[in-house]
């Protein structure tokens, strides 16, 4: 070789330079035969003793849109600080070795003192010598739990000194960590502040095993609005067994409500994986991660809801009681079924669900009675319809013959009660009737409210007709929308009517809309079949399911508007003459509905105000059932409060906020709504 040639020659820095080439050579040899020969045991258990963990990633959720596009529901940036264990290890075995010597060195100063004599104290300072104090096992597995907590509290008191926070970590929670999943950041603050956030960036810390980590959390742009009908997420641990098996799963979520639990799979995505390379210790190689499966994006959800008028519908609603007010209002277009609006109030704010809720928070105020604040009135909420069911009973009363010119003399209320009374059969059952004593006719009967007149022909009309008309047009049936929670009402069979023994009695206040039950979104559907002559739809409340992103090339999903559920055939004269005493409802100074009218748009209209006893309760529910405008209807709207005053009174009111707002917006007044909180 040409090394070993110049050590032959006799040119000194030749020589010189051979020989350190080969002294290195000599060390790399040497180095060499210690790694592979007498280092191979260490290195080959070392090797075996590190594995691979897999985790699960979820998918940024998809967003929930406005018919035109605009954000109801997405997603935000929250930034949460994170803690290491791993760069922590040493500082846990410093904090071991001091908790270890000092109980020792306490074990030896509490030890029994030497004796006197020489022979003796000999003997007893070789027996200790050999033995001395010792630690067992649990006491040292104890030791390093007390290790690893004080040296991590340690870390949070540092953080919250420079953060102004009062962050702690139960031993508890550090423990759990520890034993199941120390090869993840422990969290420390889910959610900062941008002022933390900024300190964190800004200033050079040297505490180790501190890193803010960028997530993404669910964002209501418009806080409550809408809440019942959007929904909102819980912490779910529930996963398709089709994606695999993982080691640990970061935190996901799942809709519990609305649209956000009926199109939960399309929202969701698909969750991703990555590898993380752990050591014998359980703690991770924070170089050695790999992404295995990147996540797939959820897909976005179109609904059919006009953001604007979603925004007047609430704001319209909050100002019956001054925000304590219990109802709900549906708008929904007649010409197809499509939702425009929903709300139901009292609303609550979403966003407290990003975080977990206490069981006190939980008791005291979202199921707190009366207000029952998670309860979708809207679609889940069954109430008597009173007066308002009178519109179909006077479809089936013109469908089977009735003269609306022939009239009824109503009497006077003999018990002095209310206004007039009518007398069912021949005992003293009596029902109230808040219109005055005189002579109906079909339209007088209607826009007064009449509660005798409907009765009588009630009574004369018999249970088959009266509830084949409710079931026509879906009462008692759910509507079929897709919003994860819907009531059905009670709307009876013939065959039912037969079990429960009911009699005269009980038909006469069917008649009048007491003793069944409808949720406003039943009849939203059911009179939106009277505004378009008999088509019954099947709501929809979204338009389509598309992929986020102007360079996606998946199809959308679209759900085809205008569904026909069923035809409802009966006399077009039956309809013409309801929608007009619907309008005069509203337009006649006689008329229950005043409180909608809006100048220049013929809204159609009929109060209701319905009791509700039992359990030692009295109370009412109140409603103004409606459509407009007169002559070609384009909105259906169903104002529903409960313990309101009367549905002329406290309802009506509500609907003509809505639509004035409707009708200046088509005159070109200006967009409406109300500014993002």
């Amino acid at each position: 070789m040409i090394v070993f040639d110049q050590l032959n020659k006799g040119n000194q820095t030749l020589r010189t330079v051979a020989w350190s080439i080969l002294a290195g050579m000599m060390v790399l040899a040497v180095q060499l035969a210690r790694l592979q020969v007498v280092s191979a045991d260490k290195y080959r258990a070392t090797l075996q003793t590190q594995t691979f963990k897999t985790v699960r990633i979820p998918a940024l959720r998809g967003k929930i849109l406005a018919a035109d596009g605009r954000e109801l529901v997405g997603n935000a940036p929250r930034f949460r600080l994170d803690l290491y264990l791993d760069e922590l290890r040493p500082q846990f075995q410093v904090e071991y070795s001091r908790l270890k010597r000092d109980t020792l060195a306490a074990r030896r100063a509490a030890a029994p003192p030497l004796p006197t004599d020489a022979w003796s104290r000999f003997s007893a300072l070789f027996r200790r010598g050999r033995s001395g104090p010792r630690l067992s096992a649990a006491e040292m597995d104890q030791m390093q739990r007390l290790a690893r907590f004080l040296v991590v509290s340690n870390s949070v008191a540092g953080l919250n000194a420079k953060l102004g926070t009062q962050l702690t970590v139960s031993p508890e929670a550090l423990e759990k960590h520890y034993l199941t999943r120390r090869f993840m950041p422990l969290p420390v603050l889910p959610n900062c502040t941008p002022t933390q956030v900024a300190l964190v960036t800004e200033q050079s810390w040297s505490q180790p095993g501190i890193a803010l980590e960028q997530v993404a959390v669910r964002n209501y742009r418009y806080g409550p609005l809408a809440v019942h009908l959007l929904g909102n997420l819980k912490r779910s641990d529930l996963y398709d067994d089709k994606e695999g098996t993982f080691d640990y799963r970061l935190p996901d979520y799942s809709g519990a409500v609305g649209l956000e639990k009926s199109y939960d799979r399309d929202l969701r995505g698909v969750a991703g994986a990555k590898s993380i390379l752990v050591n014998s210790a359980g703690y991770r190689h924070r170089q050695a991660e790999e992404i295995l499966e990147p996540s797939k994006p959820g897909r976005n959800v179109v609904t059919t809801l006009d953001l604007d008028l979603q925004l007047q519908v609430e704001k319209a609603l909050n100002t019956v009681k001054g925000g304590d007010e219990r109802g709900a209002v549906v708008v929904m277009n007649p010409t197809n079924g499509d939702v425009l609006a929903m709300a139901s109030a009292p609303s609550f704010d979403p966003t407290e669900w990003i975080d977990s809720i206490s069981a006190e928070r939980y008791n005291s105020y979202f199921l707190q009675i009366p207000e029952r604040r998670l309860f979708n009135r809207a679609s889940y909420g069954e109430y008597a319809p009173g007066s308002t069911f009178k519109i179909f009973h006077a479809l089936v009363q013109l469908e089977n013959g009735l003269n609306p010119e022939e009239t009824l003399t109503v009497v006077p209320d003999p018990r002095g009660r209310s206004k007039s009374a009518y007398r069912i059969g021949t005992g003293k059952t009596y029902v109230g009737d808040t219109a005055s004593p005189g002579e109906y006719n079909f339209h007088r009967a209607f826009i007064k409210s009449s509660n005798s007149y409907f009765i009588h022909y009630g009574l004369k009309l018999g249970w088959e007709r009266l509830l084949g008309i409710g079931h026509r047009f879906g009462f008692g049936d759910p509507t079929g929308i897709r919003i994860g929670e819907e009531a059905t009402g009670f709307f009876p069979a013939l065959e039912d009517v037969t079990k429960r023994g009911w009699g005269l009695g009980n038909l006469g206040n069917v008649s009048i809309g007491q003793e069944i039950t409808v949720t406003p979104l039943q009849l939203a559907v059911g009179l939106s079949a009277v505004a378009n002559g008999g088509h019954l739809f099947w709501p929809r409340v979204v338009q389509r399911i598309e992929a986020d992103g102007p360079l996606t090339t998946e199809p959308s999903v679209e759900v085809k508007p205008g569904q026909i559920r069923n035809e409802i055939h009966l006399p077009s004269s039956a309809f013409d003459l309801v929608r007009t005493a619907m309008r005069d409802d509203v337009a006649d100074p006689e008329g229950t509905g005043t409180g909608a009218h809006v100048k220049d748009f013929a809204v159609c209209g009929k109060t209701g105000t319905a009791e509700i006893k039992g359990n030692g309760r009295k109370d009412k529910v109140t409603w103004f059932a409606s459509f407009a405008p007169y002559e070609a209807p384009r909105y259906v709207v169903i104002v529903m409060v409960e313990s309101g005053g009367s549905g002329g009174g406290t309802c009506a009111p509500v609907a003509g906020k809505i639509y004035q707002f409707l009708h200046d917006r088509e005159l070109g007044l200006g967009r409406g709504g109300l500014a993002v909180k």
